[in-house]
């Protein structure tokens, strides 16, 4: 296992290993074991935690089912024979099929039933509503030559339109309205494949439904979406849907590692909204020491932020929120009070220790590192001492004087620990 090597953790990196090792131009091409193992390695979590990881967590679940229809539909036409040629970098294209250019919707599901399917078609880059700009929708001359858009999967019902069928909006005829909705039954656009020049084509073998989900690897999350588990690992090992890997699924698993770590030892965790209403949210948890409340945010790496520079390597982190500006705004900052928590958690996977490890020349398991930093170590911003800095730099090698294990947790937490 320690010859494993996923880079930084990346997706693209983790497919990129796959296709060398295997000698393949296509990593879905692999075996559902090789495939699954390596996502597994990676986060070093075992298929239990990794099916609950996406099945239980509705940010991560949503966006593996958004993208799953485009695996599907890839999955039907090569069973089929036919050629499914996927396209990075153009949000207007996923697909080429028969030199045709496709645009895969999945249905919202608010304006659908049994009569209408509804789609929404905005760009998700650029203007952020019509309210800003028109360049919030897209224009019909720059956009696939086809919409395919998933209606149901049992029975499967895809809605294939060209551009004159799909409705423009009320103020500029070139650009495509988002949402549109449009009745489905009777359609003639319904599974009529041949448009895309496929002439034989079964869709009754539902061969991506599985037959029975609990005997799936991924049981849970194969149940919840009705997909076979190897269309799910599939979603997630393509190029073009980093996001669910590398801004969910990474995230969600390191709060999977530190919970595990937590209830092995007797740690228990408390919501942090409930001891503090005000600024609450600003902590991830919080845990009862002394008979005080100490509270706890949850970090990741930034690795772009990162240097690989032997013992000076540097290990960067973001300290902020996600929304808001850089003020002292009592609620629009999105940077963190000082008084917000008292440890900053940063947690690094498995792939990063391997390369910090391998840098400073010191020994390692393929295993996550939990780092808990006291928030008076922190750096605070320079105009506002009061609040904390947006990015944290470490060397990892000081790094390592912070690191949570089981020799050490005493440390932090030992009045709470069970005897």
């Amino acid at each position: 296992m320690d010859s494993i090597n996923f880079g930084t953790g990346r997706i693209g990196e983790i497919i990129s290993y796959l296709k060398k090792k295997h000698n393949v131009e296509d990593a879905t091409t692999l075996s559902e074991d090789i495939k699954l193992n390596a996502l597994l390695d990676s986060l070093n979590l075992d298929v239990e935690d990794f099916d609950a990881l996406i099945a239980e967590n509705s940010p991560v679940f949503r966006t593996v089912k958004g993208h799953a229809f485009e695996s599907v539909f890839k999955y039907i036409l090569e069973e089929n024979d036919y050629l499914a040629i996927q396209i990075g970098g153009d949000d207007a294209v996923d697909l080429m099929v028969n030199d045709f250019s496709l645009q895969l919707k999945t249905p919202n599901m608010a304006g659908t039933n049994s009569e209408y399917v509804q789609y929404k078609t905005h760009k998700t880059h650029g203007a952020k509503s019509e309210k800003e700009s028109m360049g919030y929708y897209h224009g019909i001359n720059h956009f696939a030559d086809f919409l395919v858009g998933l209606i149901t999967y049992e029975p499967l019902n895809i809605l294939i339109l060209n551009q004159n069928e799909i409705p423009r909006h009320p103020n500029d005829n070139n650009k495509i309205k988002s949402p549109f909705r449009i009745r489905w039954r009777n359609h003639k656009g319904l599974n009529n494949f041949e448009r895309l020049g496929i002439k034989n084509i079964d869709l009754k073998r539902n061969s991506h439904i599985p037959s029975n989900a609990l005997l799936e690897v991924l049981p849970k999350s194969s149940s919840k979406l009705n997909l076979k588990s190897e269309i799910i690992i599939d979603t997630i090992l393509t190029d073009g849907n980093f996001r669910i890997w590398d801004m969910s699924i990474r995230g969600f698993a390191r709060e999977v590692v530190i919970n595990n770590f937590l209830i092995k030892h007797n740690i228990e965790c408390l919501n942090p909204v409930n001891l503090r209403p005000i600024r609450g949210d600003k902590a991830d948890f919080a845990v009862k020491i002394n008979g005080s409340n100490t509270f706890f945010q949850v970090k990741g790496v930034s690795t772009n932020n990162c240097r690989f520079q032997g013992i000076n390597s540097v290990v960067a982190t973001e300290t902020q929120l996600t929304r808001g500006r850089v003020n002292d705004h009592p609620t629009q900052s999105r940077l963190y009070l000082k008084s917000d928590f008292e440890y900053l958690v940063l947690a690094l996977g498995p792939p990063l220790v391997k390369l910090f490890s391998e840098e400073i020349g010191i020994d390692f398991k393929i295993e996550w590192k939990i780092f808990m930093i006291p928030t008076d170590e922190l750096q605070s911003h320079a105009k506002m001492n009061h609040r904390i800095n947006s990015l944290q730099k470490f060397l990892y090698k000081d790094l390592l004087k912070y690191e949570l294990s089981s020799e050490n947790i005493s440390k932090i937490f030992k009045p709470q620990l069970c005897s």
